[in-house]
Formats: C-alpha cells, sequence, structure tokens
C-alpha cells in the first residue's frame, strides 16, 4: 500500500506535464499565428499608410495644380462661403479690386467697398480708384450630396475689349461720315461760287448804292459757309501726314508754349509731368493740331482758376494723358464726343475731336476719353514706339 501513493503521484504529474507541454505547444502555436498576423497587418498597414501618403500626395499636388490654374487665369476668380466670406482671391482679382488676397481672405465680400452697376447693356464695376466695364457671373459650389458650400465668382474686365469696339466703330463711323461730307462739299460748292460771284458782281453794280450793304451781306455769308465747307473738307479728306523721327516730348512743349497765354489769362493752375526721350515717328504739325484740340478743349472745361494736368508716361506706348477739373462728361455723350458735328458747347462746330481722331488714325494711334460727371475728364493720346 505504502508503494503504490507515490506511482500514482509520478503518473499524475507526468500526465500534467504532458499536458503542459500540450499547453505549451498550442501556446507556441498561436503565438505563431498571432506574429505571422502582426506581421501581415503591419506589411498591409505599411501599404495603407503608403497609399494614404499617396493619395495625400496627389490631393494636394492637384490642389497647387488647380491653384496654379485659378492664379493664372486672366479673369477675376472670387470664391465665397455660405457665409459670404472670402476663401479664394486669384491675381486677377488682386490686380482689378486693388486689394491683396492676404487682406481679403476670411472678409465679407459684400464689404470689400466695391459696387456693381448696370445701364442695361453693360455692366461697370466701381471700385475706390477706377471704374471697370466687366462681365460678371456667379456659380454655386455644391458637394457630391448636393448642398451648396459657396460661390465662384467670376469677373472679366472688358474695358480695353469695349475700347477696342468703340475705336472700331468710331472710325468705321468716321470714314462713312468723312465720305458723305466730302460729297456734300463737293455738291454745295459749286453753287457756291456761283452765288459768291453774282454777289460781287452785285456789290460792283450797285456802287454807293444803299443797297451794296446787301450784297456785301451775302457775300459775306458766302464766305462763313466757305470756312464751314473747307473745315469739312479738312476732316473729309485722308490725312497725309509726313513722317519723321520726332521727340514727343518737344512736340507737347511747343504746344503748351502756344497755350500758356491762354492759360495764364484765365488764371488755370497748370502741372505737367514729363518723360523725356520719347521717341515716336509722326508729322510734329498735326500731332501739335491734335495736342492744341485737346488742350484748348480742357481749359474751356476747367474755366477761369481751373486745374489742368499733362502727364507724358510710356505703359508699352507713348501717351499723353491731359486732365481738366471741370464739369465732366454725361456717359452717354462720352463715345459721341468724337463724332463730326457732335458738340457739348453752344457754339462748337464738333470738327475739333473728329478732325483729332482722325489724325491719330493715320498715326497708327488712338485718342480716348475718360469722365465722370462732375469729375473732370482725362483724355489719353497714344501713339506706337519706335520699335
Amino acid at each position: 500500500m505504502e508503494m503504490v501513493k507515490p506511482i500514482e503521484d509520478i503518473s499524475r504529474l507526468n500526465d500534467a506535464f504532458q499536458n503542459f507541454m500540450l499547453a505549451s505547444q498550442s501556446l507556441e502555436h498561436v503565438y505563431q499565428q498571432l506574429k505571422d498576423r502582426v506581421v501581415y497587418l503591419t506589411g498591409e498597414l505599411e501599404e495603407k499608410n503608403r497609399q494614404l501618403e499617396k493619395a495625400l500626395y496627389n490631393t494636394e499636388e492637384a490642389e497647387d495644380y488647380l491653384k496654379g490654374i485659378l492664379e493664372s487665369l486672366s479673369e477675376s476668380i472670387i470664391v465665397i462661403d455660405p457665409a459670404g466670406d472670402i476663401t479664394m482671391f486669384n491675381k486677377a482679382a488682386e490686380k482689378l479690386i486693388g486689394m491683396s488676397a492676404e487682406d481679403v481672405i476670411g472678409r465679407p465680400f459684400d464689404g470689400l467697398g466695391i459696387k456693381f452697376e448696370s445701364d442695361g447693356t453693360d455692366t461697370f464695376l466701381k471700385t475706390r480708384k477706377k471704374t471697370h466695364n466687366v462681365f460678371m457671373s456667379r456659380s454655386n459650389v455644391s458637394d457630391s450630396r448636393g448642398s451648396v458650400r459657396g460661390q465662384v465668382i467670376m469677373i472679366q474686365d472688358m474695358t480695353r475689349i469695349k475700347e477696342l469696339e468703340s475705336h472700331q466703330e468710331r472710325n468705321k463711323r468716321l470714314i462713312a461720315m468723312g465720305e458723305m461730307a466730302a460729297q456734300i462739299v463737293h455738291e454745295i460748292r459749286s453753287p457756291l461760287c456761283s452765288i459768291e460771284l453774282y454777289a460781287s458782281m452785285l456789290e460792283n453794280e450797285l456802287g454807293s448804292s444803299p443797297h451794296t450793304n446787301f450784297a456785301k451781306g451775302i457775300y459775306t455769308g458766302i464766305k462763313s459757309l466757305n470756312n464751314i465747307l473747307t473745315n469739312m473738307l479738312f476732316f473729309a479728306k485722308p490725312q497725309k501726314p509726313t513722317f519723321h523721327t520726332l521727340n514727343l516730348n518737344t512736340v507737347v512743349s511747343e504746344t503748351i508754349f502756344m497755350l500758356m497765354p491762354l492759360v495764364e489769362a484765365r488764371g488755370i493752375s497748370f502741372t505737367r509731368s514729363q518723360c523725356s526721350g520719347t521717341q515716336v515717328v509722326g508729322d510734329a504739325e498735326l500731332l501739335k493740331q491734335v495736342l492744341m484740340n485737346v488742350i484748348i478743349n480742357a481749359i474751356q472745361a476747367a474755366g477761369e482758376a481751373g486745374e489742368i494736368g499733362i502727364n507724358e508716361r510710356v505703359n508699352g506706348a507713348a501717351v499723353v494723358e491731359v486732365t481738366d477739373n471741370g464739369e465732366g462728361i454725361e456717359h452717354e455723350n462720352l463715345e459721341r464726343i468724337f463724332d463730326p458735328f457732335f458738340s457739348t458747347k453752344e457754339k462748337g462746330t464738333g470738327l475739333g475731336l473728329a478732325i483729332a481722331s482722325k489724325i491719330m488714325l493715320a498715326h497708327d494711334g488712338i485718342i480716348r476719353a475718360r469722365s465722370e460727371k462732375g469729375m473732370g475728364s482725362t483724355f489719353e493720346i497714344v501713339l506706337p514706339l519706335i520699335l
């Protein structure tokens, strides 16, 4: 009986050891499986991290690419959130509105101090410094679920295009009116010459008769009509400049010298900003005629003790800018002032600016006007530079 118990204990110990070995092997197997799983998951995680990093890189690259496209557009692009605050403001918008993106991001679009106005045909953007003729559109930005996330405002500055269109239309009108004026002058001058001859003969026949003054009145009226016809013919006939290389500064100086007595007599404050050495090709006398027309108009607009400024600059072309602080020109009359026989003055013939425009056309240049009612006017004489 005493020998059985140790044997039983050994047997139980052996069974326990076997169970421990089996459990150890099982645990080792599970550990190996866990280890393999960890290796697999680590690989999966690394792959997911690579994919996420690539996706983030692609997203960032796409965002930079899109931003680069928006920044390179000539149209102004402004993006606002649902609250109306600006979230994107490209370089074209900075240039048009005159404010930097840093200053406006996060600010309400309605608080920029700009205003849109329409005359039924064109839309105008009024900033702090300038008025632009623009095309504007607004589009909603929606997410995949159709929820509105904000708006994209696109503004295209049409000022230069409108100026070129107006210039082209003006040239067409001038050509057509010039042809008509030439024909009218030809038709009127023939009978007018006969009337002038008969009036002269009648004056000689009447001698010292009291009725001689009637003949003189007819003769004087004919001379006045003939002078008007001469101006019409000057406008109608093609301008043929004698081209030479000119220093534009000299041409402007000589024109101002001729008009300074008139400026001083009216007590007008005169300022000038010069740009020395600007070379152009043109007819000096014809260009002086253009400048005289524009400066005389400025003198008349400024009135007694008014202000006139002449600014010469180079901006891709030679520009002479004549500014006055007069009453300004109504918007609807701004383009018509270059039409022959149109004048806002009571005694104006309406040929001065029309002739000036024809002269500039013959020089491959342009003359244009900017004006706001009550804020004066600015005329720009633009000539191509010598290449």
